[in-house]
This record gives C-alpha cells, structure tokens and sequence, in this order.
C-alpha cells in the first residue's frame, strides 16, 4: 500500500489525519443518537489519528524527493 502513495495521496492522509485528531460535531450528533459515550468517541478518533500520524511518518514516501524530481524533468 506505501509504495502506491503519490504527492496527492499523501497530501490526503494528512488532511484526513488533521480532520480525524477531534471528532466533527456532526460525529458527535450521531455518536449521541447511536448511543456511544463522548469519552469513548474521543478515544476512538484519538487512536484513528495517532495510526494515521504513524503511518505518514513510516511511508516511504518524501514529498521533497518528487518536487526535485520534478525540477529535473522540467529541464
């Protein structure tokens, strides 16, 4: 999966990690309606956020490699 991440796939997965490090208050509505404590929503999300950081920071990939790349096929 790592070796499939681009630029754009990287970028995602640090939006979705700076969405994913407090629960939406939509999330929140429907942990309510769902029955689902605050505090286990939050461990929940705080888990899903400390996997993603992880996983960014294991990945191979080095956005300052490809814009050089990038540079050099400009030429």
């Amino acid at each position: 999966m790592l070796k499939e991440l681009n630029h754009n796939r990287y970028r995602a997965l640090e939006l979705l990690a700076e969405h994913v490090r407090a629960p939406s208050r939509e999330l929140s509505l429907n942990a309510i309606v769902s029955d689902i404590s605050d505090e286990d929503l939050r461990w929940v999300t705080s888990k899903i956020h400390y996997y993603l950081l992880r996983l960014l920071e294991e990945c191979e990939y080095d956005p300052a490699e490809e814009e050089a790349t990038v540079g050099i096929c400009d030429i």
